[in-house]
């Protein structure tokens, strides 16, 4: 296990774990204001045997008890449904256990609220792609102004994903593809005829 650490925040903001196992790798993070504690476990597939684990030792670099947090936040997919439940069932317990809300996010629809300095247009379509098998991807277009939906999440065939993706680019200055299929997808793909880019791998 390794771990990527960033602490910092206001002392009056809301504390909030986050648990995130829809793909390959498990990670959780404890937010407050707008710093953030967050480890990832990069054994694919360790759910089940690493993110209890990992809540109790982040909340242990924070000097936290769990009386503290104000919430639990879960990702809720699309993504693998035995990653799904795991988190799912995860945060349900530590919830009943601490007695605290959850609060479950959309796990597409998420990457709308990061921070990506490298992005240098002004109207960027943030993209995120993963392998759903089976010759499907689960993918979703999201606009970072607005934060809403522009292409809605869910199970596409790629061809399906990539007809709506250009319909949506009229009004976006550059795709910026995100997740564990984006870089096959772009490939599959061949020459787009609208500007693009492919996450740093430290941002994917």
């Amino acid at each position: 296990m390794r771990d990527k650490l960033k602490k910092g925040g206001a002392a009056a903001a809301p504390k909030i774990i986050a648990i995130e196992t829809t793909g390959p790798l498990a990670s959780c993070a404890l937010s407050a204001g707008e710093g953030a504690i967050c480890r990832v476990n990069y054994t694919d597939y360790s759910h089940l045997e690493e993110i209890a684990p990992m809540v109790r030792e982040i909340l242990a670099d924070a000097g936290l008890e769990p009386d503290a947090l104000d919430a639990i936040a879960v990702s809720r997919g699309p993504g693998s449904f035995t990653g799904i439940r795991i988190g799912m069932a995860t945060a349900k317990g530590l919830a009943i256990v601490w007695n605290k809300p959850i609060i479950e996010v959309p796990t597409l629809a998420a990457f709308a609220y990061g921070d990506y300095p490298w992005i240098k247009v002004e109207r960027p379509l943030i993209c995120p792609i993963f392998d759903a098998r089976r010759n499907q991807i689960y993918a979703g277009a999201y606009s970072p102004f607005y934060r809403q939906a522009i292409v809605e999440d869910g199970a596409y065939a790629p061809e399906d994903f990539l007809s709506a993706l250009k319909a949506a680019m009229k009004q976006f200055d550059k795709a910026v593809f995100f997740g564990d299929a984006a870089e096959i997808f772009v490939q599959a793909c061949g020459a787009l005829d609208f500007s693009h880019i492919v996450a740093p791998a430290d941002s994917r």
